[in-house]
């Protein structure tokens, strides 16, 4: 029997949609699977059998070889000097200084925007308005629709771009243009991990069910307490808005907890260095034991030049941006795994969460099963009595042994 030639979901698929941009006669379509990711699924009665989506699929690739190597890595800490774009923006404003610089050339900008209160997805822009779309963090797998088709076609016309989009993006972008273009800039995004997105229409749900209300977006970086304790903010459709700090949402605390993120993210190949982008932006956590003068409020961006391209592409930049260099290793040490993934496993009791996430309210699968033991057969949650309970014996037989053994060491 002859092995069908079309794709199928590897158990390590990124959802970038490369397989669905390469297909000939658009027989593939991304579509959400039962547990809230982003994979390939094949019209058969179009498909021609021709090979090109498991040829070019990124999952099915062998891997780089990665050196790691933060030593050389080209880092800054920096902000955008406009005021409003900087507490506009979920962190420094980078991405706007630099997306403002390709469209004053007469370029264009591809990013991901909202497409409606539960779908984010990629869009491009040409007007320095149409930005603000592209702000601030989305932390939902976004669809690619035909992103990668859309840049090559601009590319070939001639025209500056800028792409932006997680490591795994941006890798799937260059390995479909399959060669290099001068008027192109990458930007790869720090990247958490893909939480499902069971979580995100859960929330929603239950939101619009709690407050009798219509959400018409959310707002998941805003600032009225500060960068460093941002606020999930919702506006509904009526124009009435509230918001909750990081720590209390419900959301943030559902994907903070990395127990249904994508398999993929646990051990992701693009979370390495080099980097996949010319620049890489995230956050500078940690930036207040190192800069307590910097605007700890507003917030403050790192920003890595990857290649002679993005360093170029900064160093124009001087006018707009506030531009420190850090050696990277003060970076690193703030949040060494998103930079470099070490391998991990899936977390065991991933199944667990996502099932329940289907069933139960988003307060109850956090309370019972992510903020919870296993002891037996019984789990424990940490709030409850008897984990308490037990806790404190736990430390009390440690700290009796630990003295016991000063005593016969005396």
């Amino acid at each position: 029997m002859i092995s069908p030639k079309y794709i199928t979901a590897p158990d390590n698929c990124t959802g970038c949609g490369l397989c669905a941009n390469v297909c000939p006669k658009d027989s593939i379509q991304m579509k959400w699977n039962q547990d809230g990711f982003l994979i390939p699924e094949v019209n058969l009665s179009t498909c021609i059998n021709c090979g090109l989506c498991t040829k070019q699929c990124i999952a099915l690739e062998e891997k780089s070889t990665y050196t790691d190597d933060i030593s050389s890595v080209v880092a800054y800490g920096g902000w955008n000097k406009d005021d409003n774009i900087h507490w506009q923006s979920s962190s420094g404003g980078i991405f706007t200084a630099v997306a403002q610089s390709i469209i004053k050339q007469g370029g264009v900008i591809y990013g991901v925007v909202w497409k409606n209160k539960t779908t984010a997805i990629f869009d491009s822009t040409e007007t320095i308005e149409g930005l603000a779309r592209m702000r601030g963090s989305k932390y939902t797998p976004a669809i690619p629709n035909n992103v990668y088709r859309d840049v090559r076609e601009s590319l070939k016309s001639g025209r500056e771009v800028l792409f932006s989009g997680t490591p795994c993006q941006v890798h799937a972008l260059h390995k479909y243009l399959h060669k290099s273009y001068d008027n192109l800039l990458t930007i790869d995004i720090v990247c958490h991990g893909v939480p499902s997105h069971l979580i995100l229409e859960q929330y929603i749900t239950q939101t619009e069910t709690t407050v009798g209300k219509t959400i018409k977006y959310l707002s998941f970086r805003d600032k009225p307490e500060g960068w460093k304790r941002f606020h999930v903010t919702r506006h509904y459709t009526d124009g009435y808005s509230d918001s909750t700090p990081l720590d209390q949402d419900i959301y943030m605390r559902m994907f903070l907890c990395d127990k249904a993120l994508n398999t993929v993210c646990y051990n992701c190949p693009y979370a390495h260095i080099p980097r996949q982008g010319d620049i890489t932006l995230g956050d500078y956590w940690g930036v207040e034991h190192h800069h307590r003068d910097w605007p700890l409020d507003k917030g403050v961006s790192t920003i890595l030049a990857n290649t002679n391209k993005g360093a170029t592409a900064l160093e124009r930049l001087h006018s707009e941006l506030e531009l420190n260099s850090e050696p990277f290793e003060k970076i690193y040490n703030g949040q060494a795994v998103v930079y470099v993934r070490p391998i991990k496993e899936v977390p065991k009791i991933r199944p667990l969460v996502i099932d329940k996430i289907k069933k139960w309210p988003l307060e109850k699968v956090h309370r019972c099963v992510v903020n919870s033991v296993q002891l037996g057969p019984i789990r424990l949650q940490k709030t409850g009595k008897l984990y308490k309970i037990l806790f404190f014996s736990v430390r009390v037989l440690k700290y009796i042994k630990s003295k016991l053994l000063s005593l016969k060491k005396q």
